[in-house]
């Protein structure tokens, strides 16, 4: 019985916790949306206002704590090499290193595009583009998180529940 009673209890536990990871990666999505509003603040102000090159732009996202959860930041070039495109350099670090989202990957794979190509003035305005782009999409993860959070923590620990009971 005092087996039973453990693997009802385990069963509980597990299903609470699965619940609750599913939560949490919507949780990380929403993060992660944050994050790159960083990233088109800090180029529109790096880039657009102070006219750095891209590079030094580079330098400055890594040297960004809150930039982490992009995960690609610390593959990006932060230096000019003979011969290399930075927008292929840039395309590369994204793909090797982003874990987010496909709606997310194609807005930052946009600036990178967007860097360097042009005029201040045009780069700024299609950074603005993109953040309202990313403006959309962050409502949709709140509203997942909102709806669906509570759902699967709930669900979770309700299968739980029912494991263990059907232990007993």
């Amino acid at each position: 019985m005092i087996f039973r009673v453990a693997a009802a209890l385990i069963f509980t536990a597990i299903g609470g916790v699965i619940g609750y990871s599913l939560a949490d990666r919507l949780r990380e999505a929403k993060r992660i949306c944050g994050g790159i509003g960083q990233l088109f603040h800090k180029a529109e102000y790096y880039i657009c206002r102070r006219g750095d090159d891209v590079y030094t732009f580079c330098r400055k996202l890594k040297e960004d704590k809150h930039l982490a959860c992009l995960g690609f930041v610390q593959l990006l070039p932060d230096e000019y090499r003979f011969g290399a495109d930075f927008h292929k350099q840039w395309q590369e670090a994204v793909e090797n290193g982003f874990h987010g989202n496909t709606e997310e990957l194609g807005l930052i794979l946009q600036l990178g595009e967007i860097l360097g190509r042009s005029d201040s003035a045009a780069q700024l305005k299609s950074i603005h583009n993109l953040e309202r782009e990313l403006e959309a999409i962050e409502n949709l993860r709140s509203e997942a998180l909102l709806k669906k959070g509570r759902l699967y923590r709930g669900t979770g620990l309700l299968f739980g529940v029912m494991a263990g009971i059907l232990v007993l």
